[in-house]
């Protein structure tokens, strides 16, 4: 198994958009509000993630053998990290670890980043707190009833 890892291009949006459907449909709408659903996947369509890309956003990308995507981190702002991924089959081999110390690199090379910050699924909050965030509040509940939990990480 070779994961070689890379900054997103609009055309890889629509191998990002699948993954992220996938995986969310998975692991985040099961314990979120159907009114949550639309809006959520909404955002992880081809087109929106394409022009993500197009106005900057940084989608950084784990790919298996080359030709499978199978991690996605994509950061807003060299900050604010709001898209998180590893294909379910690849969870415990690495990937998300070497996937966020990649993004976070590029952000304080970028823009001198110290403090990072995300909205976490419920079952994402244990993979977060891992990697050294920290929540930063009560739950949020969107406008479409997403429910949240706000982590940050400072950087010493």
């Amino acid at each position: 198994m070779r994961i070689s890892y890379r900054l997103g291009r609009p055309q890889d949006a629509l191998a990002i958009g699948l993954l992220a459907r996938r995986m969310t449909r998975r692991w985040i709408l099961p314990e979120q509000p159907a009114s949550a659903a639309v809006p959520l996947l909404y955002g992880m369509t081809a087109r929106v993630i394409r022009q993500k890309i197009r106005d900057g956003q940084r989608f950084h990308l784990a790919w298996l053998d080359g030709d499978r995507l199978v991690g996605v981190a994509a950061m807003r702002d060299d900050a604010h990290l709001f898209q998180f991924f590893v294909s379910t089959r690849l969870h415990g081999h690495g990937i998300a670890r070497q996937l966020w110390q990649r993004t976070m690199r590029d952000a304080v090379r970028r823009a001198g980043t110290r403090h990072f910050t995300l909205k976490a699924s419920a079952m994402a909050v244990p993979v977060y707190l891992h990697f050294g965030f920290v929540p930063g509040g009560p739950l949020r509940v969107s406008d479409t009833g997403l429910v949240t939990q706000p982590m940050h990480l400072d950087l010493r």
